[in-house]
């Protein structure tokens, strides 16, 4: 007797702790699932505020409005339609803030009549023709600073720094200059004292 009740002491035992393990899973799974419906309806709710945000940013007749959802968006693509199309330079330059396209980052740079949105634009800007282009063409200097700042293409910064009518410019220009025969010619027939220096001290 003894035995048999130390056998079923031990069979109690196995049961309960069955009971307990089974119960402790249960309550696993039923948390797992909580979880994962919460971050379900978390993205979706995420999902449906971005479209709200682009609807009112594209939209909405009031620029600080429009501001107010551009700074809560995280679309590109409305990004790079405000960028291009919002009348209100304050919205463009948000979005262009925000923005990481290519091809419009470049667009902007070269046609926005804003300048300090152009200079957000080229200091984001990675495409060395677009750099080229505004280095050479556009209307404001410190824009055109900042795009040589970038430059790298030899055969536009010599057209730079040789032609450009800013001596700040065509200093930037001369110090990232390799090619000797420019940096001769500079150094010899440049109007600026600092520009014929500069280019004097590259010469090897």
């Amino acid at each position: 007797m003894p035995q048999l009740n130390l056998i079923l002491t031990s069979m109690n035992k196995a049961i309960l702790f069955v009971i307990i393990s089974l119960s402790l899973a249960s309550c696993r799974l039923s948390f797992t699932h909580e979880i994962t419906e919460s971050k379900t309806i978390t993205t979706h709710e995420n999902s449906d505020n971005q479209s709200t945000f682009s609807s009112v940013a594209l939209n909405d007749n009031d620029p600080e409005i429009r501001k107010i959802a551009v700074s809560k968006l995280t679309n590109q693509a409305t990004f790079s339609k405000i960028a291009l199309n919002d009348e209100d330079s304050e919205v463009r330059k948000l979005a262009v803030d925000k923005l990481t396209n290519q091809a419009t980052l470049s667009n902007v740079a070269l046609n926005d009549n804003d300048k300090e949105i152009r200079k957000i634009a080229v200091s984001k800007v990675t495409n060395q023709a677009t750099l080229s282009n505004i280095a050479l063409n556009d209307t404001d200097s410190e824009v055109r600073k900042l795009a040589v700042d970038k430059l790298t293409n030899q055969a536009t910064l010599s057209n730079v720094a040789l032609n450009d009518n800013d001596k700040e410019i065509r200093k930037s220009a001369v110090s990232k200059l390799t090619n000797q025969a420019t940096l001769s010619n500079i150094a010899l027939n440049d109007k600026d004292s600092e520009v014929r220096k500069l280019a004097l001290e590259r010469l090897n």
